[in-house]
Order: C-alpha cells, then sequence, then structure tokens
C-alpha cells in the first residue's frame, strides 16, 4: 500500500508565528528565526522534539555572510539539535519553496511534523550592498551595480508603461494611500499610519522620488508586473484575455503579494514560521 492510498494528500497546518514588518534594528537574523519559530511551536501545541525536519526560506544573494541560516532555527531547543536542517534559496518565493519543499517532505512520508520558516534581514547592509544582492535574482542585471535594486527595474516598466498609456502617478499615489490605510489595521504592517492620498501623490522631503516615477511612500510597494521572459531578458505584457475590454494589453500589470494565507498559517517575508504536521495514527 502506498503512503498516499495509507494516508491521503492531507496536510495540517497546525501552528504559525509571525514577526512586524519592519527595520527592526533591536533585532537579528537569529533572534527573529528564533522568536517565530518558537512562537509557531507553542501554538501548533507540540514539543520541539516532535519535529523531524526543518526548512527554512532565505533570500541571501551575498547580503548576508551566514550562508547556512537554517542552522540557526537548532537555536530554539536543545531537543532540536540532530534535526536536519535545510536552507532554500529561490528569490522571492523563498519562503514559498520552503513551505514547498516541506510539503513534500509530508507526502513522501520522510517526516511526520515540519517546521518552515522564511526570514530575511537587510536592514544592516547598506544600500548599495542590498540593490546589488536583489538584482542577483535578475538574469541581466546581476552583478551591476546598484543603489535602488528592483525599484529601479519597475520604474523602467512604469516609463514604459506611461509613454504607451500617459502618466501614472496619480494612480500609483491613490493605490499607495489605500495600502497604508489597510495597514492601519495591520498589527505587523511596518507603517501603521493613513498617509492619506496627497501626501502619496506629492513628491516632498517625506516622499522623495527614490526611482522616477517611483516615490518613497507614493508606489504601491506589492505592485509587481506580470512579465514573460525571452532568451537574454525582454518584457512581453500578457494579451488581454478574452472577452475583457482593452487594446490588445492589460490597461495595468498584475499586482501580486509576498505572501499568501491558509486558514492556520501565514507564509511571508521578513519572518514567518510555520509547524505543519502530517495527520497520521
Amino acid at each position: 500500500m502506498s503512503l498516499q492510498e495509507q494516508f491521503g494528500k492531507d496536510v495540517l497546518l497546525t501552528g504559525w508565528g509571525h514577526s512586524r514588518f519592519g527595520k527592526l534594528t533591536d533585532e537579528t537574523l537569529e533572534s527573529l528565526i528564533v522568536q517565530v519559530a518558537t512562537e509557531a511551536i507553542s501554538n501548533a501545541g507540540i514539543e520541539p522534539g516532535q519535529i523531524d525536519e526543518i526548512f527554512l526560506g532565505q533570500f541571501n544573494s551575498g547580503m548576508m555572510p551566514l550562508a547556512f541560516p537554517s542552522s540557526l532555527a537548532l537555536q530554539v531547543s536543545p531537543d532540536l539539535a540532530n534535526v536536519p536542517a535545510t536552507r532554500v534559496e529561490n528569490a522571492c518565493a523563498s519562503g514559498s519553496a520552503a513551505f514547498q519543499q516541506g510539503t513534500k517532505s509530508l507526502l513522501a512520508g520522510t517526516a511526520k511534523t515540519v517546521l518552515v520558516i522564511g526570514a530575511e534581514k537587510m536592514t544592516h547592509a547598506g544600500a548599495d550592498v542590498v540593490g546589488a544582492g536583489l538584482l542577483g535574482a535578475d538574469y541581466d542585471m546581476a552583478g551591476k551595480a546598484s543603489t535602488t535594486g528592483f525599484t529601479g527595474l519597475f520604474a523602467e516598466v512604469a516609463k514604459h508603461y506611461e509613454k504607451r498609456y500617459g502618466s501614472v502617478s496619480d494612480v500609483l499615489g491613490s493605490i499607495a494611500a489605500k495600502n497604508h490605510r489597510n495597514g492601519v489595521d495591520n498589527p505587523y504592517a511596518q507603517l501603521r499610519k493613513d498617509l492619506g492620498e496627497e501626501f502619496c501623490r506629492t513628491v516632498s522631503d517625506k516622499n522623495p522620488m527614490v526611482a522616477d516615477p517611483l516615490r518613497r511612500y507614493g508606489s504601491p510597494a506589492l505592485a509587481t508586473p506580470t512579465i514573460s521572459f525571452r532568451p537574454r531578458g525582454g518584457i512581453r505584457w500578457p494579451s488581454t484575455p478574452p472577452g475583457c475590454p482593452g487594446s490588445g494589453r492589460w490597461p495595468w500589470p498584475a499586482s501580486g503579494s509576498t505572501s499568501w494565507t491558509s486558514p492556520k498559517c501565514t507564509i511571508a517575508s521578513p519572518s514567518p514560521s510555520c509547524s505543519c504536521t502530517r495527520p497520521w495514527a
């Protein structure tokens, strides 16, 4: 009898932990990992010794000297000393990729309980280090100097869009204002303040231009274009789906988020954690 026939495909998300987003100057990568992993284990109602495997997702790209951060999870408890810990890196999808590996381990029957962690701490590094590190995920720009990272790439996308459809400055300001307004009710948000549309739309000392036309608070930080890559780069906007109005192009790039939720667990950067249990007898 196969594992699937014996246990089915169900994977239970039994506990979770999450830190706030922000600079968190008093925290280290290690303290964040220990904090959320401890929360997840406690929330799941299990003991550390019941964990069979650990997966940690982190996009490093030279921004952190420690190349084996999954070992930091072992600081949670001495009972984790001999538990296999694996780091997973897949650019912005590192946390989700770690979660996928944990799920596969459960379905394969090599583990009954898995701890999955997604963590990033970049504020210790300068803008040049972070910018170049983030561009390590871009096929064409990897290895080149940058202080704006992907913000600069998104700014180029916005410029090309404006050439075709006109200015998006006010639209981006409105979207950013909406996001900040929603952040007021989110205890994990980095900025829990309604900045208003006028502030987000206007360039000022407190809202400077980061990479024209994207401003610090006047750009939707979680809005990312849907891009089809041809060999050696190139950007092609997908065609408008049948039955939708438009000129054969999307009216605006599809937006996405660095996080996704399920009934009992949230996977997001910079430092969430999940304890996933296989419902075995």
